[in-house]
C-alpha cells in the first residue's frame, strides 16, 4: 500500500516509520494544502492520511478545498485532540471518508486503510478473487481452489497490487513505486521476474492464467473463462512425496543417496 500523508502541525515521521512496519509506503506533504500537488506529481496512491492535532473544525476548510480541487482519493483523519460528535459529522460532510481517534492501535488503523482501499476498487471483503485464485489480505495467503500456494512476501505484495487493480494496465514504473521505497528500489526488470515466478507457481497449483502481458507497456490481471479454469485444474501438479527421513532428494536422473 502506498499513501500520501500530511499533518496540520508537526512532523509525520514517526507515523511513517510505524506504518512502514506494515509494508505501507508513505509520501509526506509539508502541509495539507500541498496534498493535491503531491498526489498529482508522485501518485498513484491508495488513500490520504491526515494527522490532526488541532481542533477538527480548524482543518475543515482545507479538507473542503481538497475536494473542490478534484481529489477523489479516500481520506482518513487521525485525530489526536478531543473531537465532539458535531465536529466528526462536519468532517464527514466536508469530504473525509473515516475519522479515527487516539489512542488508536496501528494494526486497527492499517486494517481500516486496507478496507477503504478495497472498497474504493469494488471489493467487499478481505478476499480478492480472480478465476480460481483467492488472495486473503487478512490471512496474508493465496489459495487456488482452497489450496494454499507458497509465495514470498514480495510475490504476495506484487499479486495483491495486480488483483486490487483487476482490469487496469499497470506499468513497471507503477509497480516499482508501490512496492519499493526509492532508496531500496532494484532494477525494474525485477517486475518480469515476479511475473514469471507467479505464473509458474499458480500454474503448478492448477490456476487458470490471470496475468496478461501487454508488450512494451506492462501487465494486467483479467478474469479467465470457466473453460480455462476447468482446463487448468486438469493440469494441476500433484504434491511431491516427502523424502524419507535421513535422505536427500536429487534431480530425477540421480538416485537418492544417504545424507
Amino acid at each position: 500500500m502506498r499513501i500520501a500523508v500530511a499533518a496540520d502541525t508537526g512532523s509525520t515521521a514517526d507515523l511513517e516509520a510505524a506504518l512502514a512496519e506494515f509494508g505501507v509506503l508513505c509520501d509526506p506533504a509539508e502541509s495539507i494544502g500541498e496534498l493535491p500537488s503531491v498526489v498529482a506529481l508522485s501518485g498513484p496512491y491508495d488513500l490520504v492520511l491526515l494527522r490532526i492535532g488541532q481542533p477538527l473544525r480548524t482543518v475543515l476548510p482545507a479538507l473542503r478545498d481538497l475536494r473542490r480541487r478534484g481529489m477523489t482519493l479516500p481520506v482518513i483523519l487521525s485525530c489526536t485532540s478531543l473531537v465532539v460528535p458535531e465536529e466528526e459529522e462536519a468532517a464527514l460532510h466536508a469530504g473525509a471518508d473515516d475519522v479515527a481517534f487516539h489512542p488508536l492501535r496501528l494494526p486497527v488503523l492499517h486494517a481500516r486503510m486496507q478496507a477503504m482501499a478495497r472498497r474504493a476498487r469494488g471489493y467487499a471483503s478481505a478476499e480478492l478473487v480472480c478465476g480460481n485464485v483467492t488472495l486473503d489480505q487478512e490471512q496474508h495467503a493465496v489459495m487456488v481452489d482452497g489450496k494454499r500456494v507458497n509465495l514470498t512476501a514480495r510475490e504476495f505484495d506484487f499479486l495483491e497490487t495486480l488483483m486490487l487493480h483487476k482490469g487496469v494496465l499497470l506499468t513497471k514504473e507503477r509497480f516499482m513505486s508501490r512496492l519499493y521505497a526509492d532508496s531500496e528500489a532494484p532494477d525494474s526488470k525485477i517486475v518480469d521476474v515476479f511475473v514469471c515466478k507467479l505464473r509458474r507457481k499458480l500454474t503448478a497449483a492448477g490456476a487458470a492464467e490471470i496475468i496478461r502481458t501487454v508488450w512494451g507497456r506492462g501487465y494486467v490481471v483479467f478474469e479467465p473463462s470457466a473453460h480455462a479454469i476447468e482446463a487448468a485444474r486438469q493440469t494441476r501438479q500433484p504434491d511431491a512425496e516427502p523424502a524419507p527421513r535421513g535422505w536427500v532428494r536429487r534431480a530425477p536422473r540421480f538416485l537418492a543417496v544417504p545424507a
